[in-house]
């Protein structure tokens, strides 16, 4: 059909659905920055432990790093507290260009910083802030972003065009361990550990003006512009999430113990896990993890979409059965040693991380009216994320140490995978109910 024939319901559906397309790369984009850095400071944990905190013990060498991984963990509540405050007052755009900055402006820096030979102790402590500003950045970037997606989605759709959030973040990891993976492949050990390690972080600056370009061009989101017209922004989105919405808030965090632990295990713990304790060559350390990850960044569009298809609660009632079921096995097949193994063992483990990956974005915002959705999806997770995901590689590196037993950190997931079965059994479909009821009611206000 011609542009002149069409009618104007199929014009305005044309440029309504343009206008999603260009709202997912846009927030894909920095969702993917945001988790690039995230996977190369996963993936070079070996590295930064050598070069930022030297010990004689290994070990103690890398729990640091891990230590330090956590630190950025704790500033997300801060940053959705800033962040959504600023997105559900003044709108989405805002807090997801500003974020992007942060986040691309510390990753860079992270490239020039001094290393403990070079500059004492002020080394950490440089690496330190910039990793609690880039806290800070994605304390403000998922639930801004995530709610973000959602608001610009069909409401048929809101499942799979949630899921992006995830998908691209996961993308992100997958492009970092890349990244990683063609640096130790191309080049020595001592000159990954001289200078090498600095590479990565350099290249986030593309990623950087990109997202930057894209967030700033990209329309409003069509929620949030209704409540700003009809004034029924929230004066203040934090109390009145507190006072009104608790259970919801508290529903976020009792999904994010099995989400949380279960995505950080994956993505952050399984590398040194494979190389330090499995003893597999980096190289094919590596080439498993970016392998077993670009599988499951296509499984979270798929549980994204049969979550529209058959509803959130069932999606995540699986995902919480196999976090409880999978990790032992797959940490099983891991220690069989070797490529094959190592490959399949992750493969297993990302079946439960991208089902919730695929399901939580849409539900998450669908748990808050729109007025309050980004500060209660943001802080809720961040705190979430802050606990679980943050704590989760130093706790899995302690369990071995204390233990002596390779496959401890799967019973800490299995009993992470229970509480949120628990949880999502008890309160999701009736949170779900109450959040559609509130927003049916915000429409009549």
């Amino acid at each position: 059909m011609d542009a002149d024939n069409r009618t104007p319901s199929e014009e305005g559906r044309r440029r309504a659905t343009s206008v999603s397309r260009r709202a997912v790369v846009a927030a894909g984009t920095g969702n993917a920055l945001e988790f690039y850095d995230f996977a190369i400071f996963a993936s070079l944990t070996p590295v930064i432990s050598k070069l930022f905190f030297p010990s004689h013990e290994p070990l103690a060498a890398i729990l640091s790093t891990f230590a330090l991984f956590g630190v950025g963990f704790v500033m997300r509540p801060v940053g959705a507290i800033v962040f959504g405050r600023v997105a559900d007052r003044r709108g989405r755009k805002i807090p997801l260009a500003i974020a992007v900055l942060i986040m691309g402006v510390t990753t860079v820096l992270i490239g020039v910083m001094p290393t403990y030979p070079q500059a004492g102790i002020v080394a950490p402590v440089l690496l330190c802030i910039a990793r609690l500003l880039q806290g800070l950045s994605v304390g403000g970037e998922f639930g801004a972003s995530a709610s973000f997606l959602v608001e610009h989605a069909p409401r048929h759709r809101r499942g799979l065009y949630g899921s992006y959030a995830f998908f691209s973040s996961t993308l992100g990891s997958v492009l970092g361990a890349l990244v990683v993976l063609i640096l130790t492949w191309a080049m020595s050990p001592q000159d990954l550990d001289g200078w090498g390690w600095r590479v990565p972080f350099l290249l986030g600056f593309p990623l950087l003006v990109t997202g930057l370009y894209l967030r700033y061009r990209i329309a409003e989101s069509p929620e949030f512009e209704e409540i700003q017209a009809g004034n029924a922004r929230a004066k203040s989105p934090l109390r009145t999430l507190f006072k009104q919405h608790w259970p919801a808030f508290l529903t976020v965090i009792g999904i994010c113990v099995g989400f949380n632990i279960a995505s950080s295990t994956a993505q952050a713990f399984v590398l040194t896990y494979i190389r330090n304790v499995i003893g597999l060559p980096a190289l094919q350390a590596l080439t498993t993890v970016v392998l077993s990850a670009a599988v499951g960044v296509c499984l979270v569009v798929v549980f994204g979409y049969l979550s529209d298809r058959y509803g959130r609660k069932p999606i995540l009632i699986f995902a919480s059965v196999m976090t409880v079921a999978l990790p032992y096995p797959s940490l099983l097949i891991i220690g069989l040693k070797g490529f094959g193994p190592a490959l399949l063992g992750q493969l297993i483990l990302w079946i439960p991380v991208a089902a919730f990956g695929g399901a939580i974005p849409a539900l998450f915002a669908e748990l808050f009216p729109t007025r309050v959705r980004v500060s209660g999806f943001g802080i809720a997770y961040g705190f979430g994320s802050a606990i679980f995901a943050g704590t989760a590689p130093f706790a899995a590196t302690l369990q071995i140490e204390l233990s002596g037993n390779s496959l401890a950190p799967a019973w800490y997931m299995a009993a992470a995978g229970a509480v949120t079965l628990t949880v999502v059994i008890a309160a999701v479909e009736r949170k779900q109910s109450k959040a559609r009821e509130t927003a049916h009611l915000e429409g009549l206000a």
